[in-house]
């Protein structure tokens, strides 16, 4: 950015998070940036105060699929927007985006409450290439089924909680990993994580938390179960904790949930080996 005096750039919120902790980010020269677009993956309030404060008034959060293209932003001012319950606003919807809330069945809920996020734009798919079945379940009477839990307050700021698919049903009750993520990020020992589901043998699922420790802390379960059960309920309380150096990333850049399900998950079939970057490798267990 100093060197090339970079104008405009796009960042996943990890990409994000490693940009403002690169130990030169307080001796750089960042004032020819004029937008930092992020977006593709759940993003922490905290987080993002921590950009707004180190970068200022250039952040825009983007919220969108490849199924309906752009649907909502978010600009200046409002990083650090939150819903009653703590979830940080994706922003309004962009010009000819019409969006709405609805329940199982189909029907539309009022403001305030969550249900399936849906979208009706211009912009939207006209389907999956030769895929008709997977296209009449997404797309319906011109509404775009986005997959994602939602809802919408009075002045139409949107407010997503989680991917329907993500949503980890445990007993008790449902545990939506993002909500966990950004309530964990709060946690002094906690710089990085992601929370996904397994199941067992019985198939009931389980709450797994990968995390970074913090400079100078070692993140432990009880503590950190402690933590989460005081702020958001036992429920939400993680089963198990998995200490890396670093959070491995799909090829786009978003945290790979299937690749730390099947390496951390399982050591009777895969012996978990991390490397220096973070990144983990398949290796057979003997």
């Amino acid at each position: 950015i100093e060197r090339e005096r970079i104008t405009h750039t796009w960042l996943l919120p990890p990409l994000l998070y490693q940009l403002l902790d690169h130990p030169a980010l307080a001796g750089t020269d960042l004032s020819s940036l004029g937008r930092v677009t992020y977006g593709g993956t759940a993003a922490s309030p905290a987080r993002l105060r921590q950009a707004a404060a180190a970068l200022g008034p250039v952040l825009y959060g983007w919220y969108g699929q490849a199924e309906a293209q752009l649907i909502t932003e978010t600009g200046p001012g409002e990083q650090e927007m939150t819903g009653p319950d703590g979830h940080l606003t994706v922003g309004r919807a962009m010009p000819g985006v019409q969006i709405e809330i609805r329940d199982t069945d189909g029907a539309a809920l009022p403001t305030g409450s969550r249900g399936e996020v849906l979208v009706r734009s211009p912009y939207a798919m006209q389907g999956y290439w030769k895929q008709p079945q997977l296209t009449a379940q997404v797309l319906r009477d011109g509404w775009v089924h986005t997959g994602d839990v939602g809802y919408l307050d009075e002045r139409g700021y949107l407010y997503v909680v989680d991917r329907i698919k993500e949503m980890i049903v445990v007993v008790g009750g449902h545990v939506y990993p993002a909500e966990l993520e950004e309530l964990l990020l709060r946690h002094p020992a906690v710089a990085q994580c992601t929370v996904f589901g397994d199941r067992d043998d019985e198939a009931v699922e389980h709450v797994h938390a990968a995390v970074v420790a913090a400079a100078g802390h070692q993140p432990d379960l009880a503590e950190i179960r402690k933590f989460v059960t005081t702020r958001k309920g036992r429920i939400y309380a993680p089963e198990a904790l998995h200490v890396l150096p670093a959070i491995p990333l799909t090829a786009v850049g978003k945290p790979d949930r299937q690749r730390l399900r099947a390496q951390l998950c399982h050591p009777r079939e895969q012996v978990r080996e991390t490397s220096s970057d973070g990144v983990l490798s398949d290796t057979a267990a003997s």
